[in-house]
This record gives C-alpha cells, sequence and structure tokens, in this order.
C-alpha cells in the first residue's frame, strides 16, 4: 500500500511539472507585469508577487497538512482504529481561523495602497503632455504643440521622462493599456481622462485596446517606443 501511494504522489507531481512546464509558452503571450519598464507597473507588480506569494504559502500550508493528515492516519488492511475523540466546539481554533485571514487581508491591503498610492498621486512636475485621441479602431497621438509622430500608430517618448496621456473618444469607448508601463485608462466620448506613465529604459513596448470595441477590436493595437532624451530631441525637433 505504501508503495503504490509514493508511486500515485510520484505520478502527481510529475503531473503538476509537465503541466507548468507545458502551460508557460502558452501564458508567454499574456498581458502581464512580467518586464515592468516603469513606476507604474512596477508598483502593480510588487503587489501582483506579495498576494501571488501569500496565496501559494497558504495552499501549500493548508494542502500539505491535508495530504500529511491523509496518508499519516489513513487506516491500513487488517487494521481497526478507534474512533477519534469528537470535538464540537473550540473558541481558539474559531479565533484563530478568523483573525488570522483577517490579519492577512489587512497587510495586503496596506501594502497595496502603499504601493499603488505612489503612482497615482497626481502628474509628476515636468510631465510632457500628450494628447490621445481613440477611434475605431487606432489611436491618435498630438504632442503639446500641434506636432504628431513620424508614424502615426507608434507613440515616441524619451526614456526616463514622465508623460501625461490627456485621452478621449471620437466614436465609442475604448480602454489604452500597455502592461509593461502600467496605465489603463478609458477613453469615453465627450468626456477627457487623464493619466501618465514613465518609461524607465529605453526600449519598445506594446499593448492594445483593453475594452471590446467593435469588429476590428482585435487589431486596434498600441506601441510605445521610448528613446534616449538626445534621439528624443533631434526625433522631435524633425516632427512637423
Amino acid at each position: 500500500m505504501t508503495r503504490r501511494l509514493r508511486q500515485l504522489a510520484s505520478a502527481l507531481v510529475g503531473a503538476i511539472i509537465l503541466t507548468a512546464l507545458s502551460a508557460s509558452p502558452a501564458l508567454a503571450g499574456t498581458a502581464t507585469f512580467n518586464n515592468p519598464a516603469g513606476p507604474a507597473a512596477s508598483a502593480m507588480d510588487r503587489v501582483y508577487h506579495a498576494a501571488l506569494g501569500v496565496c501559494i504559502t497558504i495552499f501549500v500550508l493548508v494542502g500539505g497538512w491535508l495530504l500529511y493528515t491523509a496518508i499519516r492516519f489513513r487506516e491500513r488492511p487488517g487494521e481497526t482504529r478507534p474512533e477519534p475523540p469528537q470535538v464540537h466546539g473550540s473558541t481558539r481554533l474559531e479565533l484563530g481561523w478568523t483573525v488570522v485571514p483577517v490579519l492577512i487581508l489587512v497587510g495586503l491591503a496596506g501594502y497595496t495602497f502603499a504601493n499603488i498610492n505612489g503612482s497615482d498621486n497626481g502628474v509628476p512636475a515636468g510631465a510632457m503632455v500628450v494628447h490621445v485621441r481613440a477611434q475605431q479602431y487606432s489611436f491618435t497621438y498630438t504632442y503639446a504643440n500641434g506636432k504628431q509622430p513620424a508614424t502615426p500608430a507608434v507613440l515616441v517618448v524619451p526614456a526616463g521622462r514622465p508623460v501625461e496621456l490627456v485621452i478621449t473618444s471620437r466614436d465609442v469607448q475604448h480602454d489604452w493599456w500597455v502592461p509593461s508601463l502600467g496605465p489603463k485608462i478609458d477613453a469615453v466620448p465627450g468626456r477627457t481622462n487623464h493619466t501618465w506613465f514613465e518609461a524607465s529604459r529605453p526600449g519598445t513596448f506594446t499593448g492594445q485596446c483593453a475594452y471590446f470595441c467593435g469588429i476590428g477590436h482585435s487589431t486596434m493595437l498600441i506601441t510605445v517606443r521610448a528613446v534616449p532624451a538626445q534621439r528624443w530631441a533631434s526625433y522631435y525637433a524633425g516632427l512637423r
């Protein structure tokens, strides 16, 4: 019996590992904060990993204890175990499984507010303003002085400088979201919304409209290219 249980446990562990390995390529292109490139995305990434760590810890402790008790105290063939003592109530246990989850939730809430508030306390001073107009099925960008990017679908910004987005829509509701940079903001007809982001390093970051807006929704892509300050100054000077 013990040998069978060991074989079963080994098969279960092998299946879990195989499932995790096979799922990695499928999840590689999903919208996650695996590679944060700005302060807002980094704050969200920290909160995500903190919550994930707490959930995994609870799962391992509870699942491991259940597995241990199921194996350790099982009734073996030819063995008769007496009925264990019946416990009808325990004030300590009830207080424990009430207070501990509350403390965990309070701790996660405090950690979340401490991180998210730092990225949502208004636009930093010296931010570059970019006006964003959403329409089916693209985004149009205009810099503060009326200039537009050389490639309409690519927003070019300087790395290391905050960028304020002033966004609206000309038809239906859309949503501007680049996961690596953090902000996710609605574009609503007749309303102007504001958010900001900062690319902490040069690179190209992609996203997509996150609100189903019609038959061409899947083609409404977002590309943000962050370049060094000197390259940005040259690029900006050459725009019409």
